[in-house]
């Protein structure tokens, strides 16, 4: 039986972390949250940081790592408090090397990602799903009866939607915001960009 996947909040977006430390993260991850977006992710090379900004937000959001490639980056994850751990490749491995925790695989075939399911995975990203165009989207969630399918890599919001309406269950877009709205003066630009994100 394949573990859970965390909620991905109202939106049905993983939001990646930007690359700053967490004093400049704290107040944007606020405006995250109020704006719908609790599910984000660090890369597995800034475990480090996942603790610091976990504290203020473990009630609110779900964070989780990626670029994980081998079973003890699972494990380190699971330690560190993440609440899932994902790769953008077809690793088994991953899934079994701690139980119960919940593990993201990737492919981009219907038969890789069929593999990721099996394997137990709770969800698999279709990654780059913009290298299929949106057509895709129309087809795929429905070949596969709609199983716990993530598109993932450089989407805009016009493409997450029409995933989303297709079925899939979530969106992990790789940027949702630009650098400068995080050291911006205010955050005002950066909630404007985010709203228009929400698919709430």
């Amino acid at each position: 039986m394949a573990v859970e996947l965390p909620s991905l909040g109202p939106n049905r977006v993983i939001a990646t972390l930007p690359d700053f430390d967490a004093e400049t993260l704290l107040p944007v991850c606020e405006v995250m949250c109020q704006e719908g977006f609790t599910a984000w992710s660090l890369p597995i090379e800034r475990l480090d940081a996942l603790a610091e900004i976990l504290a203020p937000f473990r009630r609110r959001a779900r964070i989780g790592v990626h670029g994980v490639t081998a079973p003890a980056q699972v494990k380190r994850a699971a330690a560190a408090g993440a609440a899932f751990a994902a790769s953008p490749y077809l690793l088994p491995t991953l899934v079994k090397a701690v139980p119960g925790f919940p593990v993201i695989l990737g492919g981009m075939t219907p038969t890789e990602l069929r593999a990721g399911l099996s394997a137990g995975a709770a969800a698999v990203q279709l990654y780059p799903a913009e290298a299929y165009g949106t057509s895709l989207a129309h087809s795929l969630p429905r070949l596969m009866r709609f199983p716990n399918l993530l598109a993932s890599g450089q989407l805009e919001s016009y493409q997450v939607r029409i995933w989303l309406e297709a079925g899939a269950i979530g969106a992990w877009p790789a940027e949702l915001f630009s650098d400068d709205l995080v050291v911006a003066d205010g955050l005002d630009r950066l909630r404007s960009r985010l709203q228009v994100w929400r698919f709430a």
